[in-house]
C-alpha cells in the first residue's frame, strides 16, 4: 500500500488531472435551423468553458447521401460504370434549415469572452441551461480550444428552448490574397507542415504501455500541435509532453480518439523554438495501435520551392452497355443513372503549404448541371464552390481558388484526408460526354530548417515535386522530384505509383510520360546541358538489394511510402468519403525492370527529356534516377513540360509547355546551398520524418528517425 503522504499527492495529481479534462458534456440535437446555423458552412467548429477556460468540444453535422464516380475507373473503355460508382456521404456544403447539428454542451453559461467571433448557442433543458460556442474556422486565429464538427450522425437530447447570441462577422469576409506571380529565391514564409513520429506510428500498444519520442520545431514556430491521425484505434490516451529546452513547460492529461476521427489534436503547444519529448499511454482495456503526427504553423526564411500536381484534361463517356442489350436503352436515349454524383480524383498528396491553389475544369451537358454552383470538396471538406456558364449545349464550371488558410491543418496530417478531390453535385446520364481536368500548385518550404541552414542544406533536401495523375485510360501516378545538397548540380529521380482502391486492379503499362526539365542562372536565364542519361529502371520484388541503402533514391521515395501507410490507416475510419492509395517500395527490394526502360536527352541546348516507358508493368512501381551534365550548377530548376502517351492510341498529348516558369502551375525551385550558420540541424520534411543528429547526408534511413 502507498505511504500516505504518497497517495495524498498521487489522488492530488488525478484531481488535477480530471479538473484540466472535465467529465463529459451533454450531447444536444437541434436542426441548423432552430440553432441559427442555417446557410452556414459545415466547416465550423465548436469549443465550450469549462473549469476556468475555453475546451474543444464535440460536434457532428449530419451528412447527405451521395454517389462517388471514380475517375480513373471511369476512363476504361472495358468498365461499367456502375462498377465505377461507390456510395458515400458528405456534410452539405452549406448547412440547410433541416440539416442536424450534434454538439456537447456544458452547463451554464460562459463567464469570460468567447475566443474568437462566433455564435454562443444557449440551450435549455427543463430547467437547465448549457452552451456551446460555434465559429466558423476561416475566423480562428486559435484552433487550440475549438473542434472541427465531424460529418457524421449522432444521438443527443433535444432542448426545450434555444437562445442565441451572434457575434459573426460578414460571412466570406477574411480572403487570403494570391501572392505575385514572380520569380523569387528567399522570402520569408508563412506555412504550415506536418511529418510523423515515426516511433509513435503504425505502433501497438498492450494496455497500460507506453511510448515516448523527442521532436524539435524551429524559431519562428507559431504554434504546435501533437496529433493522432486515422487508424488510431478510438479510445482514451494518457500523455505527457516536455518541453525539454525549458523543463517547466509540462503539459499532461488525457485525450479521446473517436470513432471516426481523421485527426484528433492530443496537445496544442505554444510558440518559439522548443524540443518536446512526448509519452503516449494506452488507457484502454485492449490492445490499440496509434499513428502519430506533428502540426505546426510556422514562419521563417525559406528557399523557394513550388509544386504541381496536375491530371490531363480527361474524357468521360457514360454508358451502360447492359441498358442497351437488356432494355434498348442505347446511346440515342437519355436515361439518368445517378443523382447526387461527384467526379473522385485520387493523388493529392500534401504535407505542407503556405499557398494551395486549385484550378478546375469540368464540362458537363446542361441537364446535368442540376446545381450552381458545384462544390469542390478535399476529403471531406469543402474547400470552394464554382459557377458555371453555358457553352451551347453544356455547362462549363472552370476557374482558380485559394484554400483558405484555416483548412490547412485539417489537411495536412493526413496528406490531403486521403488524397481525393470530388466535384459535384451532378445528374450522371447512361449516354453523355464529360471533361474534367484539376490542377493543384502547392507552395510550400523546402524543409523546417531556414534557408542555408549548415547543417540540413549540406545533405540532400527534396527542392521540389511534379506530379502527373495518369488517369486517362489508365490509373497510375508518375512523380519527378529534384533534390540538391550543398553546392552541387542536384538529383533527379522518376517513379510511378499505380493507383489501387477503385474497384480494379492497377493499370500502368504500355505508357509514355515525359518530363521537360530547364535549368537557370540566379537571373533566369537558360544554362546549357552537355548531356545526360540514367540509370537502369528498378522495380519491387521480395529480393534484391535493400532500397533503403540506395544513396539518393531513398531519400526521395521514403516519404511515398509514409503517406501510403497513412493512407492506408485512414481507410479504417473514413466514412462517407473515398481513400484511395496506390502501390509504393516496400523499401526492403528491388530488382531491375527488363521489360521498362527511360531515356534521357537533349531536346535543344537547354532543355532536358525524360521519358519513362512502363512497358508490361500494372501493379510494379517503377523508378529510375537520371544523371545529367550541365555547364554551371543552377540556381533555379523548372519541370517546363508534361507530355504523355497511351500505346494502344499512339500519338502524344501536351498537358503543360512553358519556356520559363510560370506561376502557380509551374513545378521549380531555388536551390540555394549551405552557409555556415547551423540554425536548426534537423531534417525533416525530406524524408517525412525528423532524423536525430549524426543521420547520413545522401538517403533516409529509419535507424535515425525520431
Amino acid at each position: 500500500m502507498l505511504p500516505r503522504s504518497l497517495l495524498v499527492m498521487a489522488l492530488a495529481a488525478w484531481a488535477v488531472l480530471l479538473t484540466a479534462q472535465g467529465p463529459p458534456g451533454e450531447l444536444f440535437c437541434a436542426s441548423a435551423g432552430e440553432l441559427g446555423l442555417a446557410g452556414e458552412p459545415s466547416t465550423l467548429m465548436f469549443s465550450v468553458f469549462e473549469r476556468g477556460s475555453w475546451r474543444p468540444a464535440a460536434a457532428y453535422i449530419e451528412p447527405e447521401n451521395v454517389t462517388f464516380l471514380l475517375v480513373p475507373l471511369l476512363t476504361r473503355n472495358d468498365t461499367d460504370i456502375s462498377k465505377a460508382a461507390v456510395p458515400g456521404r458528405l456534410p452539405p456544403p452549406v448547412l440547410r434549415n433541416e440539416t442536424v447539428v450534434c454538439f456537447e454542451a456544458a452547463p451554464g453559461r460562459p463567464a469570460v469572452d468567447p475566443p474568437a467571433p462566433g455564435l454562443l448557442i444557449v440551450a435549455e433543458k427543463r430547467v437547465a441551461k448549457y452552451h456551446v460556442f460555434v465559429a466558423r474556422a476561416e475566423d480562428v486565429e486559435n484552433p487550440a480550444n475549438f473542434t472541427l464538427a465531424l460529418p457524421n450522425k449522432a444521438e443527443g437530447k433535444r432542448p426545450d428552448k434555444v437562445e442565441l447570441a451572434d457575434q459573426r462577422p460578414p460571412r466570406g469576409g477574411k480572403k487570403k490574397q494570391q501572392p505575385e506571380a514572380e520569380v523569387q529565391s528567399v522570402n520569408s514564409l508563412s506555412y504550415w507542415a506536418a511529418f510523423k513520429l515515426y516511433k509513435l506510428t503504425s505502433a501497438s500498444l498492450a494496455p497500460g504501455a507506453c511510448l515516448s519520442t523527442t521532436f524539435d520545431v524551429p524559431e519562428g514556430t507559431r504554434q504546435a500541435a501533437v496529433v493522432l491521425t486515422g487508424g488510431t484505434t478510438p479510445g482514451t490516451y494518457q500523455y505527457t509532453i516536455t518541453n525539454t529546452l525549458s523543463p517547466s513547460n509540462r503539459w499532461s492529461g488525457t485525450v479521446t480518439v473517436p470513432q471516426g476521427s481523421p485527426q484528433t489534436a492530443v496537445q496544442w503547444l505554444p510558440s518559439g523554438r522548443a524540443q518536446y519529448y512526448v509519452e503516449i499511454c494506452n488507457r484502454n482495456s485492449q490492445t490499440a495501435t496509434v499513428y502519430t503526427s506533428v502540426l505546426l504553423q510556422a514562419q521563417n526564411q525559406q528557399y523557394f520551392r513550388n509544386d504541381v500536381i496536375r491530371t490531363p484534361r480527361i474524357y468521360i463517356l457514360t454508358y451502360l452497355p447492359v441498358y442497351c442489350s437488356n432494355y434498348g436503352l442505347c446511346p440515342s436515349n437519355t436515361h439518368v443513372i445517378y443523382e447526387n454524383s461527384y467526379f473522385a480524383i485520387p493523388g493529392f498528396y500534401v504535407d505542407a503549404a503556405s499557398y494551395i491553389f486549385l484550378e478546375i475544369y469540368v464540362k458537363v451537358p446542361k441537364e446535368a448541371a442540376k446545381s450552381d454552383p458545384v462544390t469542390v470538396y478535399w476529403g471531406s471538406i469543402p474547400v470552394a464552390t464554382l459557377y458555371g456558364y453555358d457553352s451551347g449545349n453544356t455547362k462549363i464550371y472552370s476557374g482558380s481558388v485559394v484554400i483558405p488558410d484555416s483548412y490547412l491543418m485539417f489537411l495536412l496530417p493526413t496528406y490531403g484526408l486521403g488524397g481525393v478531390i470530388s466535384i459535384g453535385p451532378f445528374t450522371i446520364y447512361a449516354n453523355s460526354a464529360y471533361e474534367v481536368e484539376v490542377k493543384a500548385a502547392v507552395r510550400k518550404p523546402q524543409e523546417l530548417a531556414p534557408a542555408g541552414d549548415a547543417t540540413v542544406y549540406n545533405t540532400l533536401v527534396r527542392r521540389f515535386r511534379e506530379s502527373f495523375l495518369f488517369f486517362n485510360r489508365r490509373a497510375f501516378i508518375a512523380d519527378i522530384d529534384y533534390a540538391r545538397a550543398g553546392g552541387a548540380s542536384g538529383e533527379l529521380v522518376i517513379s510511378t505509383k499505380p493507383v489501387v482502391d477503385i474497384g480494379a486492379p492497377p493499370w500502368a503499362k504500355y505508357s509514355y510520360v515525359t518530363f521537360y526539365i530547364r535549368f537557370y542562372d540566379g537571373s533566369m536565364n537558360p544554362i546549357e546541358i552537355s548531356g545526360g542519361s540514367a540509370f537502369v529502371v528498378n522495380t519491387t520484388s521480395w529480393w534484391g538489394s535493400a532500397l533503403k541503402n540506395l544513396a539518393i533514391v531513398s531519400a526521395i521515395l521514403q516519404i511515398y511510402d509514409l503517406i501510403k501507410g497513412t493512407v492506408d490507416a485512414l481507410k479504417k475510419v473514413a466514412t462517407g468519403f473515398p481513400v484511395i492509395g496506390y502501390v509504393t517500395f516496400a523499401m526492403d527490394a528491388i530488382i531491375n525492370a527488363a521489360e521498362a526502360s527511360v531515356s534521357v536527352e537533349r531536346v535543344d541546348s537547354y532543355t532536358l527529356k525524360v521519358t519513362l516507358w512502363t512497358g508490361g508493368y500494372d501493379r510494379d512501381p517503377l523508378e529510375a534516377r537520371i544523371y545529367f551534365n550541365i555547364r554551371s550548377d543552377p540556381q533555379y530548376v523548372a519541370v517546363t513540360g508534361v507530355e504523355y502517351s497511351i500505346g494502344e492510341l499512339g500519338s502524344w498529348i501536351t498537358v503543360h509547355r512553358v519556356d520559363k516558369p510560370v506561376l502557380p502551375y509551374t513545378s521549380y525551385a531555388y536551390v540555394g546551398g549551405a552557409s555556415s550558420v547551423t540554425y536548426f540541424p534537423y531534417r525533416t520534411l525530406t524524408c517525412g520524418v525528423q532524423e536525430s543528429l549524426g543521420y547520413p547526408w545522401n538517403k533516409c534511413d529509419s535507424a535515425y528517425y525520431r
